[in-house]
């Protein structure tokens, strides 16, 4: 008969075989990332910016798969069910955070139910304005402030970190009883701007609405973070007329919690050395992406978020139903 001790040592070998076995086997068959969008967003144009560098270097196709819908709901609750074998994963934001803290009954849990791979990058949200509005910041948050009720925002995705964090903004300045107008995605929110029907918007910037300032057809006062944003050198941080504002966004890939960690190690490392790549850094940073990697720290935005955003919705009683 085996004694104790045997048992329990056979006990810790048996997963760390499974894990080694993993490590020197995977992947052996094509990876998928599922994306919580339509074609098009920034989440899948950074999956195809690693799409073919990382198909290279792991020897198996990276498939992007696409399923959108409910604030990206859909798409996180499909991947956490998925087995958790390291050939699904999710390329997400924050959103992944914001939807399950709006709904009244969470389909997933963001912190519970997925383990982060890698950061792969940050970008900051603007306050984008109609030009009626006063053109710089400072006066737009005095005339905001002075005028309760009297301006329409536009919200690209209800539950969404733009809205979230524009509510964060407001109570921070002070404004009170405007008009929120809720659009299925930014692009429409954009447009409602354009065309005067809200008055202003956080959202992340675009080629689109960039062009649209350039034309003078829409302002961006400001930036969500605490210091200015390096993609945007000569645009204020709102934190300088309100202090204390600093949020931004973000995009990552995380996976089913229980995959395993050398599969986790492995994916994550190989992502940094592309990403670190000056072909795509510049692709990132043209599309409003500052490029920055690592497990860890995307662990501890997930974290931050998970407190800052629960802290907002509590507060101000907001719920996508």
């Amino acid at each position: 008969m085996l004694n104790r001790r045997a048992v329990l040592a056979s006990a810790v070998l048996v997963p760390l075989a499974g894990a080694l076995r993993a490590q020197g086997s995977w992947p052996d068959r094509p990876v998928r990332f599922i994306v919580p969008a339509a074609a098009g967003g920034t989440n899948d144009v950074l999956g195809r910016y690693l799409q073919d560098p990382l198909t290279k270097a792991l020897g198996q196709p990276i498939i992007i798969e696409y399923k959108a819908g409910a604030g990206g709901a859909i798409a996180s609750q499909y991947v956490a069910n998925q087995p958790a074998d390291g050939y699904t994963f999710l390329l997400h934001g924050s959103g992944l955070v914001t939807v399950p803290l709006v709904q009244k009954k969470p389909t997933y849990d963001a912190i519970r139910d997925f383990v982060p791979v890698t950061l792969i990058g940050t970008s900051p949200m603007v306050l984008m304005t109609n030009p009626s509005t006063p053109d710089n910041l400072k006066d737009f948050v005095e005339y905001a402030r002075a005028n309760p009720g009297k301006l329409e925002w536009g919200a690209s995705a209800l539950g969404g970190v733009g809205q979230l964090a524009m509510v964060a903004f407001q109570d921070a300045a002070g404004i009170k009883g405007m008009v929120m107008v809720p659009y299925p995605g930014a692009g429409p929110a954009a447009q409602a701007l354009l065309t005067g029907q809200t008055k202003y918007m956080l959202s992340t910037p675009s080629s689109v609405t960039s062009a649209f300032v350039k034309e003078g057809k829409m302002r961006v006062l400001g930036v969500s973070t605490a210091k200015r944003s390096p993609l945007l050198p000569d645009v204020p941080s709102i934190g300088e007329v309100v202090p204390g504002y600093d949020t931004e966004t973000w995009f990552g890939l995380v996976a089913r919690t229980g995959t395993p960690a050398p599969v986790i190690a492995r994916l994550s490392e190989t992502i940094a050395k592309i990403v670190a790549t000056p072909d795509i850094q510049e692709k990132m940073r043209s599309v409003n992406v500052v490029p920055m990697t690592g497990t860890r720290e995307l662990g501890d935005i997930i974290r931050k978020d998970n407190a800052l955003w629960g802290k907002v919705v509590k507060a101000n009683n907001i719920t996508m139903e």
